[in-house]
């Protein structure tokens, strides 16, 4: 496929229907609506929670149902090598999350929707609720530069505690005879040397925990001009979110105690 080749599909009423059930099952809160820009497109940039399905709808839906804003999801690359599957998160808006395709929806004037932990946020493992798994990326911030789009960060808080681990991947990636087999290239190419690997949860039912999710204010990128400034840029906006999800669970706190009264 080409760039000229990319069709976006955003289906709202489909996103709407997959959304319903989540709504009413996890009663989601949002903060800094006041922040969020309608007429202006924007790089969306968030903590991805765990399994990243129960939550990201939510979100998706929320954002075009309220906002009119209609955001283009960057997704990993296996959603794609899945039959059916691939065609639901096509239609949710849903794009395979390489940079032609990113700068395409751009070109289109549509906002982006990005989570930098990427599938290995998502693929969460015992202790790491919560993080941010960015590594080394930087890509998100050079489209949002080339392009002019501000960032728009947000968190979201109740996806990673839904779920209680039962099989930890990092018992499996301590193995020597599995290590042993990623040492195929073939192999360890295929699961991305065991990044790929799911922690299995000890039930199936996730818990009732309500979501919250925040917007916060957006930031300009006029100011990186070299790849120092973009260094810096990205760890502020680290540890942004990381107060952000802290200051959410003081609030989620205080809510869960006004109710109860």
């Amino acid at each position: 496929m080409t760039e000229k080749a990319l069709q976006i599909r955003h289906n709202s009423k489909l996103i709407r229907l997959i959304s319903s059930l989540q709504r009413f099952y996890f009663r989601p809160t949002f903060l800094g609506a006041e922040n969020i820009i309608a007429n202006k497109p924007a790089m969306y940039v968030g903590n991805h929670t765990l399994y990243g399905v129960l939550d990201s709808p939510i979100l998706i839906d929320y954002l075009f149902t309220q906002h009119k804003i209609a955001v283009v999801s960057l997704a990993d690359h296996v959603h794609f090598h899945i039959p059916v599957w691939k065609e639901v998160v096509k239609r949710v808006g849903g794009v395979d999350g390489i940079q032609e395709y990113a700068k395409e929806a751009m070109r289109q004037g549509y906002s982006i929707l990005v989570f930098p932990g990427g599938g290995r946020e998502v693929i969460k493992r015992k202790g790491e609720a919560y993080q941010l798994i960015w590594k080394q990326r930087f890509g998100f911030l050079k489209l949002a530069q080339e392009f002019g789009y501000d960032i728009a960060p947000f968190v979201a808080l109740g996806g990673d505690e839904v779920f209680d681990l039962g099989f930890d991947a990092n018992v499996l990636l301590r193995q020597k005879w599995f290590n042993k087999i990623l040492s195929n290239p073939k192999i360890g190419s295929l699961l991305r040397q065991g990044e790929v690997i799911p922690s299995i949860p000890s039930h199936i039912i996730p818990k009732r925990i309500p979501f919250y999710f925040k917007f916060m204010p957006r930031l300009p990128i006029e100011q990186i001009k070299t790849m120092e400034d973009m260094v810096v840029f990205r760890e502020e906006l680290q540890q942004l979110l990381y107060r952000e999800i802290a200051a959410l669970k003081t609030y989620r706190k205080h809510d869960f105690s006004d109710k109860e009264a």
